[in-house]
């Protein structure tokens, strides 16, 4: 069942409706055969969800130099889809603690700020998991009909109870790769400041105290502020661009696997390396992977914080 969407609740009033949510016990166990049918349709009644103050403070925090859009500006303006589908009394989990642990992104084509885009968001696939159940939520965008950009975000809901071993969990959806060989690889290292989750949030509207400061992160068991996920990939993203811009003018997918958070401050590493192959028609496309890591303060040991790819089709 397909639902309109006129207007976007604010962020306030859609963590506080998060923070209430509790389990469905009435869903449980989940049948792993469906999530709630509902999806929601979303086009923006003008141009001011693409504001160009809107875009160019996305575009300055996550460093993007690109002509068009960054490709996860649309996934950011998609988050409070995805926020309305998890509250839906249906929905089997509460919502906090979920963890999000895969993001992938295909574009068909580059999209420009001004273009009318039209969102359609559903659940898609549901698993068992070592650390409990894995859900994913799926985002279409279309200019003019046509299917431009497209996600997946696949979301951790931990609970022993309803976990699997290793050997039968489904992790098809995780699919990240780490292992390739290298052909010019680079490296950049990266200061992530304190003040950094509270810009994030500012362009994204994703203000998860998590994220914003000690104080806010230490209520939810955290010693220090961590980075957001997608500012992480959108970070990665951006210095691909600047490596090889002519990639993100074309289509292309690229998924990234969040593997431990990213402290606040912090310093961490950036390295790519890039693998070519023969397409079937006969072209070179390049494979890039890419990861995101620091030093533990103590032992000196690497942290990995994010792996991923990005594959021109």
């Amino acid at each position: 069942m397909i639902t309109a969407v006129n207007s976007l609740p604010s962020f306030a009033s859609i963590m506080f409706r998060a923070a209430l949510k509790r389990d469905n016990r009435a869903q449980f166990p989940p049948t792993f055969e469906r999530l709630p049918q509902k999806s929601l349709l979303f086009t923006p009644a003008n141009l001011g969800y693409f504001s160009k103050e809107k875009v160019e403070r996305f575009h300055r925090v996550t460093h993007w130099q690109g002509t068009f859009l960054h490709p996860c500006y649309l996934h950011v303006m998609s988050f409070p889809l995805h926020m309305m589908l998890m509250l839906e009394k249906e929905f089997p989990f509460s919502l906090l603690g979920l963890v999000h642990i895969h993001n992938e992104i295909t574009q068909y084509r580059p999209i420009r700020a001004d273009e009318a885009c039209v969102f359609h968001s559903y659940f898609k696939e549901m698993s068992v998991h070592p650390k409990g159940v894995v859900f994913s939520i799926a985002t279409d965008v279309r200019v003019n009909e046509a299917l431009c950009w497209s996600s997946v975000s696949t979301n951790l809901y931990r609970d022993a109870t309803l976990s699997a071993s290793e050997q039968s969990a489904n992790s098809a959806s995780l699919k990240a790769q780490t292992e390739c060989q290298c052909e010019g690889q680079r490296q950049e290292s990266w200061y992530l400041g304190e003040g950094l989750g509270r810009k994030y949030a500012r362009a994204s509207g994703d203000y998860n105290p998590i994220h914003l400061t000690g104080l806010s992160a230490k209520l939810f068991g955290f010693n220090q502020a961590i980075a957001h996920g997608m500012w992480s990939k959108s970070r990665c993203l951006s210095a691909l661009e600047r490596i090889a811009p002519q990639v993100f003018e074309q289509s292309f997918n690229t998924q990234v696997q969040f593997i431990k958070p990213a402290m606040l401050p912090s310093d961490v590493q950036f390295s790519m390396c890039e693998n070519s192959t023969e397409t079937t028609q006969q072209k070179l496309a390049a494979r890039r992977v890419f990861s995101l890591t620091s030093k533990g303060k103590h032992d000196g040991k690497s942290i990995p914080h994010l792996s991923g790819e990005l594959i021109a089709l």
